[in-house]
């Protein structure tokens, strides 16, 4: 969508990406100080409700309140997901070789974009406030939940609580306020009927199996952060505004799991509705039946092709490892995807119903490189998650995004 600050690079007509990759190294190499100079950032709308033209414009001022201006940098739209949203990538090194400031980069960074899109932060969490203390909920920490599932922090102190949210306090909550509400709840049973039938109805159909909460980084990595989710709590978070929070200490199994049902405006023990032993057992038959349907499923007939088919998958996955920044990015790109089944690595292509073993495509040599690739990749995956904070905030919407949600590899580890 925008490319600036690259200097007389601009004015090529036939450019290419490395042209522009190479600027931004050059200009990065000027401070060696600098670890991780290279900025990567995400403003994903929700849905399509902005263009890539209101995207651009956001993403520009954004970079200039951040100190970017006169940065060199690259803005790219994608709507390949079901959320429009855009990139940016410029360099944390400006050209005099002086580092752009960082401190507090995450606050800024979202303290600028709801300027930018004219949030009252103060306004917006007196009305949260005053919303959660409309539901029903028996305990403190039943309340606490319903602020934190909406990225606030609590801090109890002296009779009250601090409400903080985008790094700063935003407004402060009387206890009294919430041991009132406490006396003055009630749970309704015709309500925890209907949870308990809508339970019971889709824990036979969507995966109850707990696994890491994880937000996406720039880039489609992912960091791990405390909780754990699952298959049958994001349906019910999307379809019936159910939030499942799962307890558990030190990435130890969940011991128990609360229910906030934004519906029926009530917390609720989640064991009022159904233990969570029977939760997480409930479609155990239907997961097997589906492992071992799709056991049966996985033909290779690499062999049943003719050398001209074979011939051609052998080119582009040579393109895929050569032609591309990594391997990654390459087999996404022509469609691709790599998968591990009895020890033996297969280049699967979805839409022909294909797969072939990929030592029967390349050489020795040529399998060790791919297998170095791929070796590389998940070290700098590891690296990312050690040495960045996830950016929780600065987004019009959490990002939608196939790789996002179900990970790099699911594919190659067998995951429904």
């Amino acid at each position: 969508m925008k490319v600036s600050g690259f200097g007389p690079l601009q004015a090529l007509q036939q450019w290419r990406p490395e042209d522009y990759r190479n600027y931004l190294k050059a200009v990065s190499a000027t401070n060696k100080a600098v670890k991780f100079p290279q900025l990567h950032a995400v403003i994903s709308a929700g849905g399509k409700s902005h263009d890539k033209y209101q995207l651009t414009e956001i993403a520009t001022q954004w970079l200039a309140a951040m100190g970017y201006a006169d940065q060199p940098y690259l803005l790219v739209f994608h709507n390949d997901t079901r959320n429009n949203h855009i990139h940016i990538v410029t360099t944390r090194v400006n050209k005099q070789g002086r580092k752009i400031n960082s401190s507090f980069e995450n606050i800024r960074g979202i303290q600028n974009l709801n300027k930018i899109l004219g949030l009252d932060e103060k306004h917006n969490a007196n009305q949260d406030i005053a919303n959660a203390l409309s539901y029903n909920f028996s305990t403190k920490a039943q309340f606490m939940m319903i602020l934190e599932s909406q990225g606030y922090v609590l801090k109890e102190a002296e009779g009250k609580f601090d409400v903080i949210k985008f790094g700063h306090k935003q407004e402060m909550i009387d206890l009294n306020q919430v041991t009132d509400r406490i006396k003055n709840s009630h749970a309704s049973p015709e309500r925890i009927t209907q949870l308990k039938a809508i339970f019971h109805k889709y824990a036979a159909i969507y995966d109850t199996t707990l696994v890491p909460n994880t937000v996406p980084l720039p880039g489609n990595y992912q960091q791990k952060t405390n909780g754990y989710t699952s298959a049958f709590a994001a349906y019910l978070k999307e379809k019936h505004g159910l939030v499942l929070i799962f307890h558990a200490k030190d990435g130890k199994p969940a011991y128990g799991y609360s229910v906030i049902d934004h519906s029926g405006k009530a917390v609720f023990k989640g064991g009022e509705i159904m233990p969570l032993k029977e939760l997480l057992t409930s479609n155990q038959q239907q997961k097997s039946y589906a492992e071992e349907k799709e056991q049966q499923e996985f033909r290779p007939h690499g062999r049943d092709l003719d050398a001209e088919t074979i011939a051609y998958y052998k080119a582009i996955l040579e393109a895929a490892m050569r032609n591309y920044p990594d391997l990654l990015q390459g087999l996404h790109q022509l469609g691709l995807n790599i998968i591990e089944k009895g020890g033996r690595l297969y280049l699967e292509d979805q839409s022909n119903f294909t797969s072939i073993p990929i030592d029967e495509l390349l050489s020795e040599p040529e399998l060790a490189a791919l297998q170095r690739q791929d070796f590389q990749l998940e070290e700098i995956t590891a690296e990312v998650h050690k040495q960045h904070s996830p950016i929780s905030a600065p987004f019009i919407a959490n990002d939608v995004d196939d790789q996002a949600v179900h990970g790099r590899k699911r594919r190659r580890k067998q995951q429904p």
